[in-house]
């Protein structure tokens, strides 16, 4: 038996287009900063979004003497705006195809995401959630990735190996994510970047090549 472990934005469905639109509004209306869609998008595919802000507003010299306060400030509004969008988030092609695949094969899967406890009802209305042994999020106040905590918990409870656990993102901190207990990584990445992950994959239907 192999346990999965799958991030969920970008991996599973693609809920960017939300996450995008609510970090732009969220900076514009509170802070004035106008970036466009693509810069944003390019700038937290490479990181979390909190670390995106964190650096923003640490490097302005106008919002650098009270970071944590306006990242409060960013969450709150970005959160109320990333909700209305969540309605239209959609699963990536091939994804219920490859989860599916692995619970037949007797395969335990996790999630394993920085989003809060939205998570659990985006699953639902997904009708995904019956793949998953457990979803584990930030808002049950675990350290963020690419610290191991959320893995640990993992692990601990339900006895895991990290030669049987296979870790897959669409993003860096995601295969960092892995490294931290040397678990096997899985890159989702149609460029093929390079972070030293295991494996690189353009499409969720190659899985099957690698599990």
């Amino acid at each position: 038996m192999k346990n999965i472990v799958w991030d969920f934005d970008g991996t599973i469905a693609n809920s960017y287009p939300g996450m995008v639109i609510a970090v732009q509004e969220s900076l514009k209306n509170n802070f004035d900063i106008e970036l466009s869609r693509d810069t944003i998008y390019k700038d937290i595919k490479e990181t979390s979004i909190r670390k995106y802000v964190n650096e923003l507003f640490s490097d302005d010299d106008h919002y650098s003497q009270d970071v944590a306060k306006n990242v409060k400030i960013f969450y709150e509004d970005y959160k109320l705006i990333e909700r209305k969008y969540q309605d239209k988030i959609q699963l990536l092609p091939h994804a219920l195809q490859a989860l599916k695949y692995l619970s037949d094969a007797g395969d335990r899967q996790f999630i394993i995401t920085h989003r809060d406890e939205s998570i659990h009802e985006i699953a639902k209305n997904l009708e995904i959630s019956q793949f998953f042994e457990e979803i584990v999020s930030v808002a049950d106040n675990f350290e963020r990735k690419p610290d191991s905590n959320m893995l640990d918990y993992l692990m601990g409870k339900y006895q895991l190996d990290s030669d049987d656990i296979y870790v897959i993102g669409d993003r860096k901190i995601d295969i960092d994510f892995g490294h931290s207990i040397n678990a096997h990584t899985i890159l989702l990445d149609e460029i093929g970047g390079d972070y030293s992950q295991e494996y690189t994959i353009g499409s969720l239907a190659e899985i099957k090549n690698i599990i």
